[in-house]
C-alpha cells in the first residue's frame, strides 16, 4: 500500500482524491435536495419524510458517517493543496474556451469552500444537533422554519448558497479534467453541465428559507 500512501503526497494524487470525493458529494448535495424538497408537501409530509430516514436506523448512521468522512477527506486534501500552491506559482487547469464566470470561480475556490465548512458547522448545530440532541422533543419541520423565519440565518444561508454555486461551478469542470476527461469538443459543454448544476443547486437550497422567511413575515 506504499503506492497509494506516495499519490497522495503528489499534486496529482491529491486533485484525484478531490475530483472523486466532489463528485460523491454533488450526488450527496442532490439527493439532499430532494429531500428537503418534501418540506413543499407541508409539515405531515416532511415528517414522515424525516420519519422514514430515521426508521433505518443502523443504515442511516452509516451514511450518516460515510458522509462525514467524504467532507474530511474533501475539506483536508482542499486546504492541502490551497496552502502548496501559495507556497508556489499555481499551475492552473489547461481550459477550453474559458469564461468570465468559470475564472472568477477558479480564483475563489479555496475561500468558497472555507465558507461552506463554516456553514457546514452552523447548519449542523442549527438542524441536526437540535433535531438529535436538543432535548426539546421539537419535529425537525418546526425547528427550521423558525430559523428560517430569521432574517439573518436566512441572509447568511442564501449567502453560502452563492458560493457553494461558485464552489461547484469550477469544481466539477475541475473535476472532469483531473480524471482526464477533456477534449475541445466536449469540455464547453462541461462546463456549461457544470454551471447548469451549480444554478440549479445553489437556487434550489435557496428557495426554502426565502419562502418560510417571507411566509413568516406574512404570517404576523
Amino acid at each position: 500500500m506504499s503506492w497509494l500512501s506516495r499519490s497522495f503526497k503528489t499534486s496529482i494524487g491529491q486533485k484525484l482524491v478531490m475530483a472523486i470525493t466532489g463528485l460523491l458529494l454533488l450526488l450527496f448535495l442532490f439527493v439532499h435536495l430532494a429531500g428537503n424538497f418534501t418540506i413543499w408537501g407541508g409539515e405531515a409530509f416532511f415528517t414522515q419524510y424525516v420519519s422514514t430516514l430515521e426508521s433505518l436506523g443502523n443504515f442511516t448512521h452509516i451514511i450518516e458517517v460515510g458522509l462525514a468522512l467524504l467532507f474530511i477527506v474533501h475539506i483536508f486534501f482542499g486546504l492541502r493543496l490551497a496552502l502548496q500552491n501559495a507556497e508556489k506559482r499555481p499551475v492552473q487547469y489547461k481550459v477550453y474556451e474559458s469564461n468570465n464566470l468559470i475564472d472568477f470561480s477558479a480564483r475563489y475556490t479555496w475561500q468558497t469552500g472555507v465558507l461552506i465548512l463554516v456553514f457546514l458547522v452552523v447548519h449542523l448545530i442549527t438542524f441536526w444537533y437540535l433535531y438529535k440532541f436538543g432535548g426539546e422533543n421539537r419535529e425537525l419541520f418546526e425547528i427550521v422554519t423558525t430559523w428560517f423565519a430569521n432574517p439573518i440565518y436566512s441572509l447568511f444561508y442564501v449567502l453560502i448558497m452563492i458560493a457553494l454555486g461558485v464552489h461547484i461551478q469550477h469544481g466539477f469542470q475541475s473535476a472532469f479534467q483531473t480524471l482526464g476527461w477533456t477534449h475541445p469538443k466536449y469540455t464547453p459543454f462541461i462546463e456549461k453541465l457544470g454551471t447548469f448544476i451549480a444554478w440549479l443547486l445553489g437556487l434550489g437550497f435557496s428557495l426554502i428559507p426565502i419562502y418560510f422567511y417571507f411566509s413568516s413575515i406574512g404570517g404576523n
